[in-house]
């Protein structure tokens, strides 16, 4: 397993962005390579294509964009949506952020929530209906309210006004799209309207969702990145052409996980009665919350019966060594861990359910350490591609 780089990551290119339009995340240093003073009083265009790892897409090395790949960046741990997308928006890894997985506890809830339709995991209306919003609940400001000139989110109609969409994106106007056409219109019509200096960032979260319902690996995968690189291949050379810095990036990657490597806690009674909480963060990378006396009873059940499938670490332990990011913490991180991490090995996934959740499985899946999920491509398109 990989362990995030947090010199050569999707923080640090958020930060190059941030200090390009005058802003200054504290904790993080620029992208090398990626100078902000290159990009400052230009446009500049952001395509994050939700799921596009980098070893993906060097399987297409006629594509477009494979074409005008720079290199690739380490996501952040967990390699997944919400704890990524929160450290674009912020500037900071999830060691300052809070954020860590699509299942997080939040103590100060009393609950387990899903992170981006900012829901308890047993479902219902979203927290804000009782007055919470996602703001007390990050530990670190969106950068977007404080950055010099114009900037533009274009986002899925069904996303563009969620809680946690409003939330993050501070004070930068969000547009709604239907289609990928729709997006790049979107890409062309708002770079260089405020004088030169409009930060233009599209989210295209296609990829990452048919990856889940049919596998990174299927053909309909490939069929839908052709698209997307023909979409690419028509427009953003326009923009670069006008002058715009286009950079083209993405959140995590995936790997497919057989339904033989599926690890359901509910045929591990043992491994269940252990544990305080349901399993939280991935089910790549699980976070255990473990009764105080069956701490033992706990650590010999994984090394007997799941040692082949998955690597027991404290969770502590990992704050300390760095995975989640580099730097002083925000004050809630440790008990949004657990007390112990189960980091899937292979391509082996663990989960559970709760009784209004439905046995919906899925193929693609992310948040490991895999080279897969981890890596994702940074791509610069040039003025004459």
């Amino acid at each position: 397993m990989d362990k995030p780089d947090y010199r050569n990551s999707i923080v640090n290119l958020a930060v190059s962005l941030f200090r390009s339009r005058g802003c200054e995340p504290n904790g993080y240093e620029p992208l090398a390579g990626l100078d902000p003073l290159e990009l400052a009083g230009r446009p500049v265009v952001v395509l994050i294509v939700d799921g596009l790892g980098d070893n993906f897409l060097q399987r297409y090395p006629d594509s477009f964009l494979c074409r005008h790949r720079r290199g690739r960046l380490s996501s952040v741990f967990p390699p997944t949506t919400a704890s990524a997308m929160t450290s674009f928006f912020t500037g900071a890894a999830p060691q300052q952020h809070g954020i860590t997985g699509w299942y997080t506890y939040f103590r100060e809830l009393g609950t387990v929530a899903t992170v981006l339709p900012f829901v308890p995991r047993y479902g219902g209306v979203d927290f804000s209906k009782a007055g919470i919003r996602p703001g007390r609940l990050i530990d670190a400001e969106s950068q977007f309210s404080a950055l010099a000139g114009p900037c533009h989110f274009a986002l899925p109609d069904y996303l563009v006004d969620s809680v946690y969409s409003q939330a993050l994106s501070g004070t930068a106007c969000r547009h709604g799209y239907g289609s990928p056409e729709e997006l790049f219109a979107l890409l062309e019509k708002f770079a260089g309207r405020g004088g030169g200096n409009d930060l233009v960032i599209g989210y295209w979260p296609e990829l990452d969702s048919l990856g889940h319902a049919c596998g990174i690996e299927s053909p309909e995968a490939a069929d839908l990145f052709h698209k997307l690189d023909r979409c690419c291949r028509d427009s953003l050379p326009r923009l670069a052409a006008a002058g715009a810095a286009v950079i083209v990036c993405a959140d995590h990657g995936l790997i497919d996980a057989p339904q033989e490597r599926v690890i359901n806690l509910e045929e591990h009674p043992r491994l269940a009665g252990t544990l305080t909480l349901p399993l939280c963060g991935e089910p790549r990378c699980a976070y255990c919350y473990v009764r105080s006396d069956r701490k033992e009873d706990f650590e010999r059940y994984i090394a007997e019966e799941l040692d082949f499938a998955c690597e027991l670490k404290r969770s502590r332990e990992m704050i300390l060594e760095g995975y989640f990011g580099l730097g002083h913490g925000s004050p809630r991180l440790e008990e949004r861990v657990g007390e112990y991490a189960l980091l899937m090995k292979d391509d082996y996934i663990i989960k559970d359910r709760l009784l209004s959740e439905e046995n919906s499985p899925l193929v693609g899946v992310h948040g490991g350490l895999s080279a897969d999920e981890l890596y994702v491509p940074l791509i610069l398109v040039p003025r004459n591609p």
